[in-house]
């Protein structure tokens, strides 16, 4: 009776964790897990681009999926990914910060809303077993409407969808998870048991079905803990973070909880001689933003494990990093589309490109590109370095759709918009550490001082701005040296860079 109550006051679905009647527990179960979730309206799982499907979960409620498909998804092998949102429950922004990631990586990203009239509270959603089940549900649901043969799926989570993330690998052992991104989570649930307060469920398996269980399954799965560097605010500052005495047993703030779960996992493996298959990686100057660290997390989950690059710094790339174009003044109407997502916008289509004409790869995580105002309109996220011969490209937003001669294409997460200025303006390119790379400045540099490297008068001329010679000579207008108003990720004659 005891444990009963618990559950109610948890809120836990069907008294799953505590109880024993989850996914852990019983092979009938398992079966179910299976089953495919019943699809109300489906149309959009088989449409290229953004929608949103309605089914009925197994519980009765009905529930919306927001859908990002990208162009070159493959029905039958391409990887289906599920996005989960936070404590505000907004599914359709997180799907909106997922599609650039899905674009680059061919895959179906679904946001689930578990709606407040469904799953009142937060508890709700991030402790119900079922809703864990309903991630299965769905992705059988996905595999047969589509005639797919995908083995599994990938999960990423942000803060309250962290917390949803990691119980779904702790309690759901069968679940078909190829791989998961845990992002900035409040608290966690922590993978071993105790007498103290701190290892009672929900912050340790204490008084769960896995009180005395081997979670090895667990420490096996590829679970990226990703933090953000500056997600340092404590219970205090921050109503949405849990200030309980048992949260705060595992840090003060989610920067710290995240190390204190990832050093707890280890630890535990450890003792029963597992290893431990997690990675622990902290986006460099990202908060308590989706946006911030959902690219690094894109990296994560599609890179075959691969591990992220380790920052060059100012003095070594320096001689070797150019900034190659410039697109300020997107032309009006479709030819303005640069980033070719189907819609000209003014801050979507303005880039930067920058090409590394070295002998040795130059790894930007944690670079920065900004402008007179603010010095962070990007932060380059963890990832690949950039290889000899090859571009990058930073776009102000949107969904960059298509290959752009196969450079890497980012966007601008952390200011929301490069916001060049037609008028006059100043770009700086910093290392990880804050040193200036390369600066260029343009026309009366918005009132800052300008660079050595400055062209003079504005840049409203509906053209990119471009080296020519490119990548060693002075800066033309793109119009002036070729047919185009601009090529971003190839050179100005559409071929690409070597």
């Amino acid at each position: 009776m005891n444990l009963l109550r618990r559950c109610l006051q948890l809120g836990l679905c069907l008294c799953g964790a505590l109880l024993g009647c989850n996914a852990v527990s019983g092979s009938s179960e398992r079966r179910e897990a299976r089953e495919a979730a019943k699809w109300l309206d489906a149309a959009a799982i088989e449409a290229a681009r953004f929608g949103a499907v309605r089914f009925q979960a197994r519980d009765g409620n009905r529930l919306t999926a927001f859908v990002y498909r990208a162009t070159a998804f493959d029905p039958v092998r391409g990887p289906v990914w599920f996005v989960l949102h936070g404590a505000g429950r907004g599914a359709e922004g997180y799907l909106q910060a997922a599609a650039p990631v899905a674009e680059r990586h061919d895959a179906l990203a679904i946001a689930i809303e578990f709606s407040r009239e469904a799953y009142r509270t937060q508890q709700d959603y991030t402790l119900n077993v079922g809703g864990y089940a309903e991630v299965e549900r769905v992705f059988e649901a996905v595999r047969r409407l589509l005639g797919g043969r995908q083995q599994g799926y990938y999960l990423f989570g942000h803060s309250a969808g962290a917390q949803f993330v990691h119980r779904l690998v702790t309690f759901l052992p069968d679940a078909r998870v190829l791989g998961a991104v845990a992002a900035n989570a409040g608290w966690y649930t922590l993978p071993v048991a105790g007498d103290a307060p701190h290892f009672e469920m929900p912050y340790g398996l204490s008084g769960s079905a896995l009180e005395r269980t081997d979670v090895r399954w667990l420490f096996a799965t590829p679970l990226t803990v990703l933090l953000g560097a500056r997600d340092t605010a404590t219970p205090d500052a921050d109503r949405l973070l849990r200030g309980t005495r048992a949260a705060m047993a595992q840090g003060p703030t989610r920067l710290a909880r995240g190390r204190h779960y990832f050093a707890t996992a280890r630890r535990a493996a450890a003792t029963i001689d597992e290893p431990l298959k997690w990675r622990l990686a902290v986006v460099p100057r990202a908060a308590h933003e989706v946006t911030q660290v959902i690219g690094s997390a894109g990296f994560f989950l599609f890179e075959n494990g691969e591990s992220a690059c380790e920052p060059t710094t100012a003095a070594a790339a320096a001689p070797h990093l150019v900034i190659n174009e410039i697109l300020a003044d997107p032309p009006n109407g479709r030819a303005g589309d640069a980033n070719a997502d189907g819609v000209r916008d003014a801050s979507d289509d303005e880039f930067v490109e920058l090409v590394n004409t070295g002998t040795a790869p130059v790894c930007l995580a944690g670079w920065t590109l900004g402008d007179a105002n603010e010095a962070e309109r990007h932060v380059f996220p963890l990832g690949a370095a950039l290889p000899p011969g090859r571009a990058l490209v930073v776009f102000g937003g949107g969904v960059p759709t298509g290959r752009f001669g196969g450079a890497t294409v980012q966007w601008a997460a952390f200011g929301g918009r490069l916001n060049l200025s037609n008028a006059g303006d100043v770009l700086t390119l910093r290392d990880a550490g804050g040193t200036v790379v390369k600066q260029l400045s343009w026309g009366d540099c918005a009132g800052a001082r300008c660079a050595s490297d400055h062209r003079a008068g504005a840049l409203g001329f509906e053209s990119s701005l471009v080296r020519w010679p490119e990548l060693t000579g002075t800066w033309r207008a793109h119009d002036e040296v070729a047919r185009s108003p601009f090529s971003p990720g190839v050179r100005t004659d559409g071929t690409v860079f070597q």
